[in-house]
């Protein structure tokens, strides 16, 4: 038991540390919402980082305790990437409903902080791929990334091939660059 506890605490970081990183987004996202109508909807396509604290849920009593209404639905597949988003049929139907007012994407932890070179073929086209179908059928609808953040001791699994992503905060860096590249790639 203890090592079961151990290891969980090793994969996700402490409740308040995870409440902290969210909070920039949720406060982003619950400022759009009430500006605008008192109802919104919302799609979360991501993977366990999007659903391990119910983060839709989460935004949803937020906007609710503002008396705004968040109507949402997700795909979250563990480990999921926006490459797998792309060709999923769940992600690729709830996409298809339509007349979402957002949509929020989240890719793998990992792959935006890998060298650019290999960012620019295993996650850029996904991003714009899914925006693409996301303004066919949501033409009012916003296009959101959810960024992830770095690992605690940085990713101990790539560090040897790609020295910048042996630190939290080397990895960091790299993940807010490229979030914040796609972002302005596709005008999100």
């Amino acid at each position: 038991m203890l090592r079961r506890r151990y290891a969980a605490s090793k994969r996700f970081p402490a409740k308040k540390q995870i409440m902290q990183r969210l909070l920039p987004f949720l406060l982003l996202f619950v400022a759009t919402l009430s500006f605008a109508q008192e109802r919104k909807s919302a799609v979360f396509l991501g993977n366990s980082y999007t659903a391990v604290n119910q983060l839709p849920n989460i935004v949803a009593n937020i906007a609710n305790s503002l008396g705004d209404t968040l109507d949402w639905q997700s795909n979250t597949p563990g480990g999921y990437t926006l490459e797998g988003h792309s060709t999923n049929n769940t992600s690729l139907n709830l996409i298809r409903q339509g007349n979402w007012d957002f949509v929020v994407l989240q890719e793998q932890s990992q792959r935006p902080s890998f060298p650019i070179g290999q960012v620019m073929v295993e996650v850029f086209p996904y991003a714009e791929a899914l925006n693409d179908s996301i303004i066919q059928y949501s033409p009012c609808g916003e296009t959101m990334f959810y960024m992830t953040w770095g690992r605690q001791c940085g990713d101990q699994n790539n560090c040897a091939s790609w020295p910048p992503v042996c630190t939290f905060g080397g990895m960091q860096n790299l993940l807010r660059e490229r979030y914040l590249q796609m972002a302005q790639d596709i005008d999100a």
